[in-house]
This record gives C-alpha cells, structure tokens and sequence, in this order.
C-alpha cells in the first residue's frame, strides 16, 4: 500500500512542534526613581523609593553626636581586647577548647577588665 503526502498536510502535529519566537524589546519609560531592565522574555523594574524626613526640632546638633560617639568608643574593647576575644573565639571554633570554657574565659576576662577600669575611674 503506498501512501501519498500533499502539500497541506504535516508530518508533525502542532503539539509535539517546537517553536520559538522571539519578543520584541519594549522600551518602557523608567519610572521615576526606578531603572527598567529589558532581557529576552523578562522585563525588570527596580523601584526606589525616597524618604523625606524632615527637620524635627529635637534633632540633635554636632555636639550631641560627637558626645554620642566618644561614649560608644569609650564602651567598646581596647584593640588588644578585641585580638583576645578574636582569638578566644577562633580556638572554640576549631575545637582547640570547648566553647564552655571559651565563655568561661572570655566572662571572667571582661569582668576583671571592668573592675580594673572602675578602680582607674574612682582613683
């Protein structure tokens, strides 16, 4: 039995065709405040949003805010402190002592730290 194809036939039917098209880029106007990244098939829009605080009357001034921050410097751990506590926290993490004992140190070393400062303070 042969068998004849005509021209209006297909051989694949459309299901199992594959078939791509390509999405014209759309150009769209950012919006304000925002940026518009065009791909393939994908349109971004990153939107930014701007807030206005405006000036309280409380607001504090220049001194405030030096006095602010020499007290934070002041609360915070000299550089060999910091090193010490880095340390302290490196050998609990690889296992050099347990972190039980880590806490134990780095507790007991901050509270002779500050007792020590006190003394300094009140002499």
């Amino acid at each position: 039995m042969a068998t004849t194809t005509s021209p209006s036939t297909s051989s694949t039917s459309s299901g199992t065709a594959h078939r791509t098209r390509k999405q014209p880029a759309t150009r769209a106007a950012p919006a304000r405040g925002g940026t518009d990244i065009t791909l393939p098939y994908v349109t971004a829009e990153l939107h930014t949003t701007k807030v206005h605080l405006p000036g309280l009357p409380g607001m504090p001034g220049r001194k405030e805010l030096t006095s602010a921050v020499d007290t934070v410097r002041g609360q915070l751990p000299s550089r060999e402190q910091a090193l010490f506590y880095g340390g302290l926290t490196a050998a609990a993490a690889f296992s050099l002592i347990e972190w039980p004992v880590a806490a134990a140190i780095g507790i007991g070393n901050a509270l002779v730290q500050r007792s020590v400062h006190k003394e300094i303070s009140e002499a």
